[in-house]
């Protein structure tokens, strides 16, 4: 199987949690994918040449729950029928905190790959991640 691209921008805010949740349908008509056994992997950089990881996101193999772990959740389309298909970019809050380096809006690239569970990557989510710098952070300790 082609691996299929889908571009998608992200907004990720310093300091702040993520929850975004996605679905993949094909076919006429449209139907869920099966995604049982996947696995994904996600990486954003401030430049696709860049080195240097911001953040690299493993895919999870739990179920997701509020203030978990950072991670790619896949749900598993059994307990809801219409969560088939779908997957969660969680990122906690202090992931994303000081990333913004002299307080200033990183304009930055990501990209999330989907492997089956023949660890074949088929689907490559990616785009521009937009990381607002924010005010409000951790002061450190006199």
């Amino acid at each position: 199987m082609s691996c299929i691209r889908v571009e998608i921008p992200l907004t990720i805010i310093e300091g702040g949690t993520l929850n975004k949740t996605f679905q993949w349908k094909t076919g006429a008509p449209l139907l869920p994918v099966d995604l049982t056994g996947f696995t994904a992997h996600m990486q954003i950089r401030a430049k696709l040449k860049e080195e240097v990881v911001l953040l690299d996101v493993p895919s999870s193999v739990e179920v997701w729950a509020a203030d978990e772990d950072t991670g790619v959740y896949f749900y598993d389309g059994v307990t809801i029928p219409d969560d088939e298909g779908k997957w969660r970019i969680y990122l906690r809050d202090n992931d994303t905190m000081g990333l913004c380096a002299f307080h200033k809006n990183i304009i930055g690239v990501y990209d999330l790959f989907l492997y089956s569970a023949e660890g074949e990557a088929v689907l490559q989510q990616y785009g521009v991640a937009t990381i607002l710098a924010s005010v409000t952070r951790t002061e450190p300790e006199p």
